[in-house]
C-alpha cells in the first residue's frame, strides 16, 4: 500500500508538519454489525470480551431506520434522508481528516466478502479514501508494515458475515478474529509521541425495536471493564472523532456530547 502521512502531504502540495495531536486515541479502527439490539447480542463471546477488556456503552442508541441513515450519521453527523443510499458528497470525518495538514488518510477493509454499499458510508457519501483492501490477510499484513498513524480505518463484512443475513455465531467469530488480529499487531500496540494508542470502536447500525444497540471501545488506552451509563448515539461517535483531532463538529453531531468515558 505504501501510504504515509508525509507522502500524502507531498501529493497534494501541502507542507508536512507533525501529525495532529490526538486527544484520546492516535488512530481509529471501527466496524458496524447489523440489526440486533443490545439484549440480543451482549452474551456473545466477542462482545463479552469487548466489555471485559474495554468500555461498554450501556446506553448507546442508533438514530434512524433503515441502515443507510445510521451509517451516514456515524461519519457525517446527519442521516441525509431515510434513503438507504444517497450517492452524494457531504462533509464527513474522512473529508475533514483529508483536509488536515498533513492529511489523515482513511482506509477501508472488506474483511469477508464485499461490504454492501448501504453499509459503506464512505462510498455512499463519496468520501476521500486512501486505499481499499480485501481480506483478513491483507489487513493483517498492512497492520504489520504499511498502515500509517494517524489513520481512520473502517472494517466490515458482507451481509452473510455481519449478522444481517448470517447467524450471530458467524458474525461473533468474525469479530473475535478481528480482535485477535488487532491484539497481535505492532501497529495497534504502538503509542504516538503523546502516548496515545489506536482504539477500536464496534457498534450496531440499528436495533429492530427501540434502537438500543451494543457499542464498545477497546484498545490499550481504553479503560478496562468499564460500563458507561451516559446516553450516547451515532452522533456522539461522530462528535468524538472530530473532537479527538480538533476538527469542527459536523451537522447534528454538534448537539451531541463526545464519548469520553473510556478515557476519563
Amino acid at each position: 500500500m505504501g501510504w504515509t502521512a508525509g507522502g500524502a502531504a507531498a501529493a497534494v502540495g501541502r507542507p508536512a508538519r507533525a501529525s495532529a495531536r490526538a486527544r484520546w486515541w492516535s488512530s481509529l479502527v471501527f466496524g458496524v454489525l447489523e440489526n440486533h439490539g443490545l439484549a440480543e447480542v451482549i452474551g456473545l463471546p466477542s462482545h463479552r470480551r469487548l466489555a471485559e477488556e474495554g468500555t461498554l456503552l450501556a446506553r448507546y442508541f442508533a438514530v434512524e431506520h433503515p441502515s443507510g441513515p445510521n451509517y451516514r450519521a456515524l461519519i457525517s453527523g446527519n442521516t441525509w434522508s431515510r434513503n438507504e443510499v444517497v450517492d452524494a458528497f457531504h462533509p464527513s470525518i474522512a473529508s475533514l481528516a483529508a483536509a488536515d495538514t498533513p492529511p489523515i488518510p482513511t482506509f477501508i477493509y472488506h474483511l469477508a466478502g464485499e461490504i454492501a454499499r448501504r453499509h459503506n458510508p464512505f462510498l455512499d457519501l463519496r468520501a476521500p479514501v486512501a486505499a481499499v483492501r480485501r481480506g483478513e490477510g491483507a489487513f493483517r499484513q498492512d497492520l504489520g508494515d504499511t498502515l500509517p498513524s494517524p489513520a481512520i480505518v473502517y472494517v466490515g463484512w458482507d451481509d452473510l458475515n455481519n449478522m444481517h443475513d448470517g447467524s450471530p455465531a458467524r458474525a461473533d467469530s468474525n469479530l473475535g478474529r478481528l480482535l485477535d488480529i488487532l491484539g497481535a499487531s505492532p501497529w495497534f500496540a504502538r503509542p504516538d509521541p503523546e502516548g496515545r494508542y489506536p482504539a477500536l470502536f464496534i457498534c450496531y447500525d440499528e436495533g429492530i425495536r427501540d434502537n438500543h444497540v451494543f457499542a464498545a471501545w477497546w484498545g490499550r488506552g481504553v479503560r478496562r471493564g468499564t460500563v458507561a451509563q451516559t446516553a450516547y448515539t451515532h452522533y456522539s461517535f461522530c462528535r468524538t472523532v472530530t473532537d479527538n483531532w480538533g476538527f469542527p463538529a459536523l451537522q447534528r453531531a454538534a448537539e451531541a456530547s463526545a464519548i469520553d468515558a473510556p478515557w476519563t
